[in-house]
């Protein structure tokens, strides 16, 4: 008997046949699912490697941005340092012909006047520089100087001890205060004032080029 005409066999055959597509069919369908994951996988690492690219290239632009502002601000602070060096040369070479003339003195009594303001004492001793002496005479106009500016009374003497610089140091009667009025202190003293106006002046610039 010929299988065919087996209906046994045939079912077998049959039945066989279907659970062998099924397999395939089922084997396709994993096989499609692991792609698509695969696929989705894949997109995901590339789109969080892109991300982190980006975020990478941004964190180096900004540090390229601080690196040229910093050189920038360098720059800047030594085209400033520059300027103020010249700047406090020349007012040294201005002052120091000004201590050598006549006219110092005149500038000497403000000097006292101012200092004594500041002390706030009625009594103080004066000490001057030997390239600039100061004298009675140059002490009652300080005075009088002080008494129109503020109404105040108050009584300088000339100290025997000497300053380095031309100017004067003006000390309270018992020693404990004292008001630095020496040409370099004043220097000093307005040096702050001078880069700023400095630093003003050169942004100044900078806006008008731009």
């Amino acid at each position: 008997m010929m299988s065919a005409d087996n209906p046994l066999i045939n079912g077998i055959l049959e039945d066989a046949s279907q659970k062998a597509k099924d397999i395939v069919r089922k084997a396709e369908e994993e096989c499609k699912k692991i792609i698509d994951e695969a696929n989705e996988k894949a997109v995901k690492e590339a789109e969080l490697e892109k991300r982190s690219y980006s975020v990478r290239l941004d964190r180096i632009e900004l540090r390229e941005e601080s690196a040229r502002k910093n050189i920038d601000r360098l720059s800047e602070l030594k085209s400033l340092d520059s300027a103020y060096n010249l700047v406090m040369k020349e007012a040294e070479k201005r002052l120091a012909d000004i201590v050598s003339s006549a006219d110092f003195s005149r500038i000497l009594i403000s000097w006292i006047a101012e200092a004594a303001i500041g002390l706030d004492r009625k009594e103080a001793k004066v000490s001057f520089s030997e390239k600039a002496p100061v004298d009675e005479g140059m002490l009652r106009e300080a005075e009088k100087l002080v008494k129109k500016e503020t109404g105040a009374d108050v009584s300088l003497s000339l100290d025997s001890s000497r300053v380095s610089s031309p100017g004067v140091i003006l000390t309270s009667i018992d020693g404990k205060v004292s008001y630095n009025n020496q040409l370099d202190v004043r220097m000093r003293r307005y040096s702050r004032d001078i880069r700023r106006i400095i630093q003003e002046e050169n942004a100044g610039q900078n806006s008008r080029k731009s």
